[in-house]
């Protein structure tokens, strides 16, 4: 009698075990994942934080695609938005970069007061050189005022035609200091304006803005454009303040083309010790 043979199959179509399923590649969301953090940590940098935010928005973008780590991906792409920030870095340094030089000024009308000397003439008769030294010399004409440079020592005169962060020669603007201690104003003005800190104080400025684009320009770049500087040259950005009647706020003005002009408000928190201003227009100082 032959011994039994016992076989063994295997049913069709078993489900393999769940730990032997093949673990899904990440590499492409991982490399997402560290780009988007280099490109969030230094966007700053023109150039550089631009390619690295397209890079991880790209590398996520694909790894998404592929359907590899989902929370890698999404974490590269958002911090690859970085990106933007790089972009408009990039763009204030090439504006800098290219801005054309500023003209310099005209001498001063005081240079054009000196006279050339006079060709020698036979001297006078002996009474009357010794009336010309009895008279009164002639005062030294004064020297020429040093040229406006731009700087913090030689500021621009107004009118000036700002240079700006999104580019150049699309307005030209005068202002004026309407209160530099306007802390009362401002409270009695709104009742949900916040007083300025401890150690601060308002200054209320008035822009007059003229289009010069073609295109037209917008009133309320000049909150981009524009800082309060003091003396020093300590910059002091806008602040936001609910004006009096009758005072517009620059984003309330229309836009203006050429020789179309707007007057508007705007208000600095600056410290209490501070007397003396200038405007600031990317890397430019102006006169009040």
């Amino acid at each position: 009698m032959s011994a039994a043979t016992a076989t063994y199959t295997q049913a069709p179509n078993a489900p393999a075990y769940p730990g032997n399923a093949p673990a899904k590649p990440k590499s492409l969301a991982l490399a997402a994942l560290l780009v988007g953090i280099c490109a969030f940590i230094i966007g700053w940098i023109p150039w550089l934080g631009l390619l690295l935010g397209v890079a991880a928005v790209a590398l996520s973008i694909f790894a998404l695609v592929k359907h590899q780590s989902k929370v890698m991906g999404i974490f590269g792409l958002v911090l690859g938005l970085a990106m933007l920030t790089g972009l408009v870095m990039t763009i204030s340094f090439m504006n800098v970069v290219t801005a054309p030089a500023r003209p310099v000024a005209a001498a001063s009308p005081a240079a054009e007061a000196v006279e050339p000397p006079a060709t020698q003439q036979p001297g006078p008769p002996a009474e009357e050189a010794v009336a010309e030294e009895s008279a009164p010399s002639r005062p030294a004409a004064e020297p020429a005022a040093p040229s406006a440079d731009g700087s913090a020592e030689r500021p621009y005169p107004q009118p000036y035609v700002a240079v700006g962060l999104f580019g150049g020669e699309k307005y030209s603007l005068t202002g004026r200091i309407v209160d530099a201690n306007a802390g009362g104003l401002v409270n009695d003005w709104n009742q949900f304006n916040s007083p300025a800190p401890s150690g601060f104080k308002y200054v209320v400025v008035e822009l007059t803005m003229t289009g010069i684009d073609p295109d037209g320009v917008e009133p309320s770049l000049a909150e981009w454009d524009l800082s309060l500087a003091t003396a020093e040259g300590n910059q002091y950005s806008s602040e936001s303040v609910v004006f009096g009647d009758g005072m517009p706020q620059m984003w309330e003005g229309p836009t203006l083309y050429p020789g179309n002009s707007f007057t508007g408000y705007t208000a600095y928190v600056v410290p209490e010790t501070a007397q003396s201003f200038m405007l600031h227009d990317n890397g430019n100082y102006i006169s009040f």
